[in-house]
């Protein structure tokens, strides 16, 4: 079975494909999806998607991308969708990508977070650009707490994955590394051991180069090419290809990660 570490299905542009969750699944021979919320307003939406399929790992946090449309109460409201059996929280992070005027704001309610999964010995998922010096400083300050963290579609510099191992980090691989202007970030990622690898669609974002398209799909509004769910088998088979591994050893491997990470008792 597959693991697709980080993807969200609640997203609107893959509303279409939700009647079909099962079967893409089964299809795909996914075992594990983490679905992961990135406000309170999905929140519920991830909730309900979980009660769908014992095959998805919901995980609950506030992107900083949303961080401006936070109620008061939002850590309280997280602590609620926390009390889930083995839910992660995620996908928090940094980003001076999209914005570099609240950054302070960013580490304020990253911080928040990273506490809550610490106090409840809770795997978390991490977003990060353009700000991976700052994310290092915080996570060296504050020790991660639960069995690891996990950097989803690293872009960050190759002399900084032995200190994040270090700190207990896993690292996710998706599509969007496997077009060739994605070469030197492909070389990062070959420098990770195995033991700390995870593999991600991120869908419908980071779409994979047109010819790894095992699943085509359109947003209906736009007409713009998205990334379905399905496309994990693609990303399986492109790094057993570049890494020289048999796809059987790159599932059980993979597997065995997931467990260590996510849930520990979860059957692959």
């Amino acid at each position: 079975m597959l693991v697709d570490a980080h993807l969200h299905w609640q997203d609107p542009r893959l509303e279409r494909c939700l009647p079909d969750l099962r079967q893409i699944l089964t299809t795909a021979s996914v075992g594990m999806a983490v679905v992961n919320g990135t406000s309170e307003e999905d929140w519920a939406k991830v909730h309900g998607l979980g009660k769908q399929s014992d095959r998805i790992l919901c995980s609950y946090g506030l992107h900083p991308w949303y961080i401006h449309e936070r109620s008061l109460r939002w850590l309280e409201n997280l602590g609620h969708w926390l009390k889930q059996d083995g839910t992660p929280v995620g996908e928090i992070g940094l980003d001076r990508w999209l914005r570099k005027d609240n950054l302070e704001e960013q580490v304020e309610v990253f911080l928040a977070q990273w506490s809550l999964a610490n106090e409840h010995k809770r795997a978390v998922t991490v977003h990060c650009l353009k700000a991976w010096g700052r994310l290092l400083e915080l996570v060296e300050s504050h020790p991660h707490e639960g069995p690891g963290f996990l950097l989803h579609s690293y872009g960050g510099p190759v002399e900084m994955v032995p200190e994040f191992l270090n700190l207990g980090a896993y690292f996710s691989f998706s599509g969007g590394f496997m077009h060739p202007r994605k070469s030197r970030q492909l070389e990062v990622f070959k420098t990770i051991p195995m033991e700390r690898l995870l593999l991600e669609t991120d869908a419908p974002e980071m779409l994979p180069p047109s010819d790894w398209c095992f699943c085509p799909l359109s947003d209906t509004e736009s007409g713009k090419a998205i990334n379905h769910p399905g496309n994990i088998r693609a990303i399986y088979e492109f790094v057993s290809s570049e890494w020289g591994i048999s796809h059987q050893k790159l599932q059980e491997q993979l597997g065995c990660n997931a467990r260590s990470l996510f849930a520990p008792s979860w059957q692959l």
